[in-house]
């Protein structure tokens, strides 16, 4: 389980584009935590799993890959989208959801 876990953690902070130090600020945790719990040398507490959820804006379910099957994959990648432009302004999500619109209406 802690393995999973460590490489669950890992797998976020990486398709957040986040180093360690930045995904721990984001988490409110310490670097040096958050380090220990990729690399599996640390287990992660409840309390701890719930700031990691709560800071990535993710379901602590979903953290610990209780997420069902169906569209698995296309849900990972809006949630991984969604935290990524949450760190972004209202004028460049907004620049961002045109182009997309743009491209993808394209024929």
């Amino acid at each position: 389980m802690v393995e999973d876990i460590s490489k669950r953690l890992r797998e976020l902070r990486k398709s957040m584009g986040l180093t360690q130090s930045q995904f721990a600020e984001l988490v409110n945790l310490s670097e040096d935590s958050i380090g220990k719990i990729e690399r599996g040398i640390s287990a992660p507490t409840v309390d701890t799993l719930t700031k990691i959820a709560e800071g990535s804006n993710m379901p602590l379910s979903e953290l610990l890959g209780e997420i069902s099957k169906k569209g698995k994959k296309q849900n990972q990648v809006l949630e991984c989208f969604i935290r990524y432009l949450k760190t972004k302004s209202y004028k460049d999500i907004k620049l961002i959801h045109q182009l997309a619109v743009k491209i993808l209406e394209r024929k």
